[in-house]
């Protein structure tokens, strides 16, 4: 009964602690992983809000078959600092070469605002009302994130993130 429960509490204990991701077996080599990707932001002042974290980071996507595409993820938070509720924040993630020109750009929204990146939307058959975006209260805080594809992407040694419109 003793060895029963000792095993019992290793297993947990093993799940509780797991090894980190870099080790399991079938996780493919992120060469990249291993460097630091430092990232800068663009908010102006009158802006109102408040970035609160960012990082950018490599990851992937395993697929049933064991194989993974890699990608490069930007996220972070930000307060709504305005005094007012606000529809969304759009920003403009770009990744830059070492000499901080970039190599390739995207936009998207904060994280209940994301539906906005819908087709529908962009050619302008749905108006921002028809897609019911839930409103961030004053002083709320919420997520961004923004994801490059390793196969997609050029080489970069940075980030950036430009907020371009507050509604």
């Amino acid at each position: 009964m003793k060895a029963s429960v000792v095993a019992v509490v290793w297993s947990l204990t093993w799940l509780s602690f797991p090894l980190p991701l870099a080790n399991a077996l079938d996780v493919p080599q992120l060469p990249d992983a291993v460097a630091p990707v430092s990232g800068s932001l663009v908010v102006l002042p009158e802006a109102g809000i408040q970035v609160i974290t960012h990082r950018g980071e490599w990851g992937a996507f395993f697929g049933s078959g064991g194989g993974g595409e890699s990608f490069f993820l930007i996220a972070g938070e930000f307060e709504n600092t305005s005094g007012k509720p606000l529809t969304y924040v759009k920003m403009q993630f770009e990744l830059l070469n070492k000499d901080g020109t970039v190599v390739l750009r995207d936009f998207g929204y904060n994280r209940k605002a994301e539906a906005l990146r819908e087709e529908e939307y962009e050619n302008g058959k749905k108006t921002l009302a028809d897609m019911k975006i839930e409103q961030l209260p004053a002083g709320a805080k919420e997520g961004f994130r923004f994801f490059f594809f390793k196969s997609d992407a050029p080489e970069f040694r940075s980030y950036r993130v430009r907020f371009l419109e507050i509604r």
